[in-house]
């Protein structure tokens, strides 16, 4: 048993020890500052180069903005002189389907009314004279045949 708690007491002086070195590298490190120096120097030196990085960027998308303000500015004074060629072209179409329109309406009321009357003179004169052709031939066949007949029986 002796040899036991000799053993884990040899254990925990180990853990002591080891805990204690620990203790003294973070105090030295603590009192010691120049890696917190050298920490702010790389961070300074990283935002340095981030700016130039950014700098460098924002030049260009400055760069951008100013020449599209510019094609957008352009396009602000075509707009007004697009709008008067669109609004004469809408109005010379519109000028050019209402004469379309009632030269149309003249054309369907004149040929509207020649229409209506041929057709109103043709169909019924078209009517009586086919009927009494076939009626005149039919007629001419039958008085032929008993013509013939009445002539054949003299």
């Amino acid at each position: 048993m002796k040899t036991s708690v000799k053993a884990v007491n040899s254990e925990i002086k180990k853990v002591v020890a080891a805990v204690k070195d620990a203790q003294s590298q973070l105090q030295t490190a603590l009192k010691d500052r120049s890696w917190i120096d050298d920490a702010r120097k790389y961070a300074d030196r990283q935002t340095k180069e981030i700016k130039k990085l950014i700098t460098s960027d924002m030049d260009r998308v400055v760069a951008f903005v100013e020449s599209e303000r510019k094609e957008l500015e352009r396009f602000q004074r075509q707009i007004p002189g697009e709008v008067k060629k669109l609004k004469k072209f809408v109005d010379s179409q519109k000028k050019d389907l209402e004469k379309l329109l009632v030269s149309l309406r003249k054309g369907a009321k004149t040929s509207g009314k020649t229409k209506g009357r041929k057709a109103a003179v043709r169909k019924p004169a078209a009517a009586k004279t086919a009927a009494p052709r076939k009626k005149a031939a039919s007629k001419a066949r039958a008085t032929g045949a008993s013509e013939s007949a009445s002539t054949s029986n003299a």
